[in-house]
């Protein structure tokens, strides 16, 4: 299923999650407020020690093979791995698309030349249709919905006649 997802690029598409809806870009913001307190918040306690998750993660964690040296301190998220169930009206359509969405976090913990610690996370939204709609089955809805308000514009017509 994970081929079938595709990044959301339009940021004032909607996305309906439950009850709720948010714009692409509005969805994205809240993730990434949530996920800098996650991973580098330093308010979590694990046997009375407080840390930041990317912290603990990156922290003396390397891969070495004699003279290959592979620091872990830039990494990716994906969550759900399945996706959840929601709704995504792209403005250009005018229908709402049942499907799943998930998150992709971009965390990077590296340091720059002052050595100091850059605490990067870009966030990507990435949805995956329930059924997969072709151009032509797209085009032919949007055909069928102009000949139904042609039928409408005609019918007002003939009253305002009378």
């Amino acid at each position: 299923m994970s081929e079938l997802f595709v990044k959301l690029e339009q940021d004032d598409d909607i996305v309906m999650l439950g009850k709720d809806t948010f714009t692409v870009s509005r969805l994205k913001e809240l993730v990434d407020e949530n996920m800098k307190s996650k991973l580098f918040a330093y308010n979590n306690v694990i046997a009375n020690t407080n840390f930041a998750v990317v912290d603990f993660l990156c922290r003396n964690l390397k891969i070495t093979d004699k003279s290959i040296e592979l620091n872990l301190e830039e990494f990716r998220l994906v969550f759900p791995l399945d996706g959840i169930d929601c709704q995504l009206l792209k403005l250009e359509s005018r229908y709402w698309i049942s499907g799943k969405i998930r998150f992709q976090v971009n965390a990077d913990y590296k340091r720059d030349d002052l050595n100091t610690r850059k605490k990067i996370v870009n966030i990507e939204l990435e949805f995956a249709p329930d059924e997969i709609i072709s151009n032509e089955t797209q085009e032919q809805k949007n055909a069928n919905s102009n000949e139904n308000l042609d039928e409408i514009r005609a019918k007002l017509n003939q009253i305002n006649a009378l």
